[in-house]
Parts: C-alpha cells; sequence; structure tokens
C-alpha cells in the first residue's frame, strides 16, 4: 500500500512537470504592433457644462496589437484619464462623450468613428476639494489592410 502511493506521487509528480500542452488552455497569444500617430483634437480637449469643466489628460496610452486566432484585425486599447473641476453645481451626474475618429493617413478619408459615453458621478469631486480624475479603458477594431495602409487618430470629447 505504501509503495502504490510513493509509485502514484512520483507518477504525478513526472507527468506534471513535463512539458505537455494542454488542450484546455485558453492562452490567447497578442502580438503587438507599432501604434500610429495620435492627437487630441484641441476644440474637443475639454468640456464645460454648468460649473463643470472636463478635461481629457494629455497623459494617455494606446496598446495596438491583434490576436493569432484573428490576424486580420487589429485592435486598439485606449487607456485615458478625465479631469473634472466642479464648481457650486447641484448636479450628482452627468455624461460626457469620448470620442474616436481615425483616418487614412493623409486625413482624406474616415475610417473609424466611435462614441464611447461615460456616467460620471461627480459626488466624489464634491467631497474631494471639487477635483476629480477617473480613469477609463475603450478598445475599438479596425481591419488589418486598413492599419497596413497607415492610420491616424484623433480623440475628442463631446
Amino acid at each position: 500500500m505504501y509503495k502504490s502511493f510513493i509509485l502514484a506521487i512520483l507518477l504525478f509528480s513526472i507527468l506534471s512537470s513535463c512539458s505537455l500542452k494542454n488542450p484546455l488552455s485558453k492562452k490567447v497569444d497578442l502580438t503587438y504592433l507599432d501604434c500610429p500617430k495620435s492627437l487630441i483634437l484641441a476644440p474637443g480637449k475639454s468640456l464645460s457644462l454648468e460649473n463643470i469643466n472636463i478635461s481629457l489628460s494629455k497623459d494617455y496610452s494606446i496598446n495596438c496589437y491583434f490576436t493569432e486566432d484573428n490576424i486580420d484585425e487589429v485592435i486598439f486599447d485606449f487607456n485615458y484619464q478625465l479631469n473634472i473641476d466642479v464648481k457650486n453645481t447641484e448636479l450628482k451626474k452627468i455624461n460626457a462623450d469620448f470620442w474616436i475618429f481615425v483616418t487614412n493617413k493623409e486625413e482624406s478619408e474616415k475610417i473609424l468613428e466611435s462614441s464611447f459615453t461615460k456616467s460620471l458621478d461627480l459626488s466624489q469631486a464634491i467631497q474631494e476639494n471639487n477635483q476629480l480624475s477617473l480613469s477609463f479603458k475603450d478598445s475599438v477594431k479596425l481591419k488589418r489592410y486598413e492599419y497596413d495602409q497607415g492610420i491616424k487618430i484623433f480623440l475628442s470629447l463631446n
């Protein structure tokens, strides 16, 4: 009995140490790409509504990649912050739209336009010196051949 128990432990440790590919694994391989130039549009860098000023931070980041499962589609992840300055308002929540425009390299053709509505809770800002900074992450997808031809990305608030 004791020998079979030790044999079972040894057999399990040998099998688990082998580099066998797990058929149930859901690992997805990503290939990162160089992200194209991006720009915050001057009229859309801030938004003023009823004693509330919302501005898009310049410290945003974009990750560009595709998955091995779908190499014909490029995914763009946008990580950004909205800075909120509240002055004497009764509003507790407000909506702001984050816009992403993608054009060809010459800026003569719009390839993609996406809008993400953000519901901003102002109650924290009122308690914390009337200022608040919120982080967000949004993604858009683009066809690989459009990415390969060259694109520019524009960001805006509305």
